[in-house]
């Protein structure tokens, strides 16, 4: 057999048993003074010139810096832990390549001896090399581009819950609430019965729009900026945030939810989300740190009767609002 034809099966061969058979020996869990990765590696070079002196091996100057630079790539990509970026990675290949091609070109006849089979190849000589080459190297490159092009890992997929189940109390400016049950106090009346009525035109004249008028005006005051003038999430911040701030007028919103779970969401804001919510990165302050408890429940009010929903309650299939 071929000297170098004998010595690229034996590296290749080599580095197969090796690796397989004798890189899981030398990386334990617990790492020791021989059985580590690094004195493997020094295991795998001393095979390599053992080999070679051994057998009298003399490959050609190719074949020789294909096992200088391989043996680079190998301790970057397998031996070296941690694992170092891929820019890094890049890096220091490119430095360990210059060196190869300064092993390579370090006297006229060396360099000669190393293109000699790259000229044989090109002119022809080796003419089935040449056919080999030049149909695969397409290939290659097409497949390398469409491997570094490709995304390596699919996209994470975000479960989470717009509405989260709320606890089963919460506690807001010291007092604990048991959100089942929990109604709004100023809610005295079916809002229907002042369909006709106007906030700050009919607060004096009845208690119930009193309590909308209140809860308008603070609402004007803190939440129409992200949530809008017409309680449709459109406000002039809203476009900064991702997702939108709720739209009240959308019946996916305030209209299937009871008015205590409101109270807790408000309260709490985005920083009182569960972890099922997440990443729904909700911007709403903690509103309890700058309201009062029936500043709070007079806000809700006012969005119940200004956009016509009714909350939703468990004791009765109707959508009437009674409590």
């Amino acid at each position: 057999m071929n000297k170098g034809l004998l010595s690229f099966v034996l590296a290749v061969g080599g580095l197969a048993a090796f690796h397989i058979g004798l890189f899981p020996v030398f990386t334990p869990k617990e790492i020791g003074w021989v059985f580590n990765r690094y004195v493997y590696y020094l295991l795998f070079a001393f095979y390599l010139v053992f080999i070679h002196v051994g057998l009298r091996l003399k490959p050609p100057m190719a074949l020789r810096a294909l096992y200088v630079w391989g043996m680079g790539f190998y301790f970057y990509e397998s031996i070296l832990y941690p694992p170092v970026p891929w820019t890094l990675f890049i890096t220091y290949m490119t430095m360990w390549s210059i060196g190869t091609f300064l092993y390579i070109s370090q006297d006229p006849l060396t360099f000669r001896e190393f293109r000699a089979p790259i000229v044989k190849v090109i002119v022809g000589d080796y003419k089935l090399a040449r056919m080999v080459i030049f149909v695969a190297l397409p290939f290659l490159v097409g497949f390398g581009t469409y491997k570094a092009l490709y995304p390596h890992f699919e996209e994470p997929v975000e479960l989470r819950t717009v509405h989260p189940a709320p606890p089963a109390t919460t506690r807001v400016h010291g007092k604990n609430y048991t959100l089942e049950g929990l109604n709004n106090p100023f809610r005295t009346d079916e809002q229907d019965n002042y369909k006709d009525s106007f906030p700050f035109l009919d607060a004096d004249k009845q208690e119930y729009m009193k309590s909308v008028t209140e809860g308008g005006t603070i609402f004007f005051q803190n939440c129409h900026f992200c949530h809008g003038d017409q309680l449709n999430g459109l406000g002039m911040f809203s476009h900064v945030f991702n997702p939108t701030p709720a739209n009240f007028i959308d019946p996916g919103t305030i209209a299937m939810l009871r008015e205590s779970f409101l109270f807790w969401r408000v309260s709490k804001g985005g920083p009182g989300l569960p972890n099922e919510s997440t990443p729904w990165s909700s911007a709403m302050p903690p509103w309890e740190e700058h309201l009062k408890t029936e500043e709070i429940w007079k806000v809700i009010l006012f969005e119940y009767w200004y956009t016509g929903w009714h909350p939703r309650t468990f004791d009765t299939e109707s959508s009437a609002g009674k409590e």
